[in-house]
């Protein structure tokens, strides 16, 4: 898909969205999509881009953010690495979840754990998984198909940054089960601590130390309270802000 526009002109437009709207805080979905002309499957149309903001609290709930949700093993598995671009942020890729997501909320849970084609656990419906063991942090490596979730890289530096070991490494799900802490990240979710899995209590069943930890970094990261993170902010500036109410919006 050959974008229309450059890396820099969506961040500016990211960056309108947000002041128009007065928002101080909230979520941005830039969609790149092929629009109107030919039909068919092979059908190459012109690009188009959308960019859409609106407010979203926690993903998984304010309560799970903060004592942790329940999750679900789903009977879904993750596509294979070689059925699509699976690291691509791709529209198509959501039914996978869709059809996980749906499956563990009518069962009770709050999300669901895909695993990959050979068993191991692969990523959550719109998160990537991160366990602790022994005081070290691990999560299931990009090369076995999961997205290459920016949250991820984010958690994965902050960590190093705090000394706490981190590995990418296949596990499977009663690695999981035994796991001391575990959480979900992504952009919507950000840092979302799991209490439970398949009803089996992981670690003492609430927010663990390390996860508490890198949460209330990454947390402070994004509201520009962390020097060391700055570059990941995309300020607006001394105008824009004040005909935005104050707005920052977050390159992420």
């Amino acid at each position: 898909m050959e974008m229309p526009f450059s890396k820099e002109q969506v961040l500016d437009a990211c960056k309108q969205v947000m002041v128009a709207n007065k928002m101080n805080e909230g979520y941005l979905r830039p969609i790149a999509y092929y629009a109107d002309g030919l039909m068919g499957v092979g059908a190459v149309n012109p690009v188009r881009l959308c960019i859409a903001t609106w407010y979203w609290g926690a993903y998984l709930g304010e309560e799970g953010l903060k004592k942790g949700i329940r999750v679900k093993i789903s009977s879904f598995t993750r596509m294979h690495m070689n059925s699509d671009p699976t690291r691509a942020k791709v529209t198509g890729h959501y039914l996978n979840g869709v059809l996980a997501k749906r499956e563990a909320l009518m069962a009770g849970y709050d999300e669901a754990i895909l695993l990959d084609q050979q068993g191991y656990v692969g990523e959550a419906t719109g998160e990537n998984i991160f366990v602790v063991r022994d005081g070290a942090l691990y999560t299931p490596p990009v090369a076995g198909g999961i997205l290459e979730g920016i949250t991820r890289e984010s958690i994965m530096r902050i960590a190093k940054d705090k000394g706490i070991s981190v590995e990418e490494r296949r596990f499977s799900r009663d690695y999981l089960y035994c796991a001391d802490e575990a959480f979900m990240c992504g952009t919507a979710a950000e840092i979302t601590p799991v209490r439970e899995v398949d009803d089996r209590r992981i670690g003492k069943g609430e927010m663990g130390p390390i996860t508490r930890q890198v949460q209330s970094t990454f947390f402070r990261a994004v509201r520009g309270l962390e020097p060391r993170y700055a570059e990941w902010l995309s300020p607006v500036d001394a105008k824009a802000q004040a005909e935005g109410n104050g707005t920052r919006a977050l390159a992420r």
